[in-house]
């Protein structure tokens, strides 16, 4: 043991105590995180709406009226009319909220529950314009 350090416990600036392994803010942890998961769990529902909408789209969109006449126009050689959902944007509007969702908690994890807010109010607004072009897009064909 060194002259100076003989009594003291070792500080890494953390508010960890390095005596014994025990640390000082131990009893904090939970009682801090419960707001952050409280708000998690309120945008989670609100990304999941953007969920549901996503699959309400791919269910019903293929058996839009556009789409159902396209056995008569193949037999009738009309190919020109034929016109095919748009798949790839309807699937990608089922994956954006649960991946848009998982990367503001991503990046917004171990900051303060303002930080956490606004990741995942961006989050959802980013998931609500991309799913209005989306709709746009796909009433458009």
């Amino acid at each position: 043991m060194s002259a100076g350090g003989a009594g003291r416990a070792a500080h890494d600036g953390t508010g960890a105590d390095a005596v014994g392994g025990a640390d000082a803010t131990a009893g904090s942890g939970p009682r801090r995180r419960w707001p952050v998961v409280v708000l998690a769990v309120a945008f989670a529902l609100l990304f999941a709406w953007d969920v549901v909408e996503a699959v309400g789209n791919l269910v019903s969109v293929p058996l839009d009226s556009r789409y159902a006449n396209n056995d008569f126009y193949r037999e009738n050689g009309l190919d020109g009319l034929v016109a095919e959902p748009p798949w790839v944007v309807l699937v990608l509007g089922v994956l954006l909220p649960p991946v848009a969702f998982v990367l503001a908690l991503v990046a917004s994890r171990r900051r303060s529950l303002g930080v956490v807010a606004l990741a995942l109010a961006t989050g959802l607004a980013t998931v609500a314009a991309l799913n209005l072009t989306i709709t746009a897009y796909v009433t458009s064909l």
